[in-house]
């Protein structure tokens, strides 16, 4: 959980003239109100100085304990229901400094789930699709992106993009900055994962079938709320490391 003293300082953001800040204190209902009153520039405001903190927290973090804690994490969710019965899984291949999905995707083929991972196609339009990948070999002849990414390939053989009628798509793995216990998330800012979200769960409803989404993060990144606008999709779960069982 991310210490009091560094959301206070993360949060304390003026709402314009009613000159409320947001207190850490706070319960949830209360900090989701104040969400509520705030504009869509003043949530910004917030969520970029959160960015800020969280950040700079990663930065610290060791190579050896990230993977340990995603590994934790990997196991609570094997042991979802939504995931043993499920058929098609997107996920995502890991920066630095972030939430490490290698145990994640080993299993997903180890189990036969067919796995689909992100490739940007426009910044701008804030555009991004999901294609198929056949094994952890083919994730590792991925070429990388600006960011240092692997993603899957503009050449070869074609590959079934998650949100196609051939897709077995109905488990999302979620990445983000932060996330709480309200099964609200934060992601980088670029609102890649925004907009494909909503495409997706749009596919699921029109198919009449249950889209599963899951935040996964590490205990550093889990606040007391996430600021949310408009526009931020609300998971189905989150897990991180020292999750209670009953939670």
């Amino acid at each position: 959980m991310l210490p009091s003293r560094v959301l206070h300082f993360s949060l304390l953001v003026c709402f314009g003239p009613r000159a409320r800040p947001f207190r850490a204190s706070w319960t949830f209902p209360q900090a989701a109100a104040m969400y509520n009153m705030a504009t869509a520039d003043e949530v910004k405001q917030v969520k970029n100085a959160l960015r800020k903190e969280l950040r700079l927290k990663l930065s610290t973090l060791d190579d050896e304990y990230i993977l340990r804690s995603s590994a934790s994490v990997a196991t609570q969710l094997f042991e979802l229901p939504e995931y043993q019965h499920c058929k098609g899984v997107a996920c995502f291949v890991s920066m630095p400094k972030e939430f490490n999905t290698q145990p994640i995707l080993e299993r997903l083929f180890q189990d036969g789930k067919s796995v689909y991972l992100p490739r940007v196609e426009s910044i701008k339009d804030r555009k991004m699709v999901m294609l198929k990948a056949s094994s952890m070999e083919d994730i590792a002849m991925f070429p990388k992106s600006k960011w240092g990414i692997p993603e899957p390939p503009n050449d070869g053989p074609p590959r079934v993009e998650a949100l196609d009628d051939a897709s077995d798509l109905d488990f999302f793995v979620v990445p983000g900055l932060a996330f709480d216990k309200h099964k609200g998330r934060m992601g980088q800012g670029a609102g890649f994962y925004d907009t494909y979200l909503e495409r997706a769960l749009s596919r699921s409803k029109k198919k009449g079938e249950k889209l599963s989404l899951v935040g996964v993060t590490l205990d550093e990144l889990l606040v007391e709320s996430v600021p949310r606008d408009v526009h931020d999709v609300v998971l189905d779960s989150v897990l991180w490391p020292s999750k209670p069982k009953s939670t």
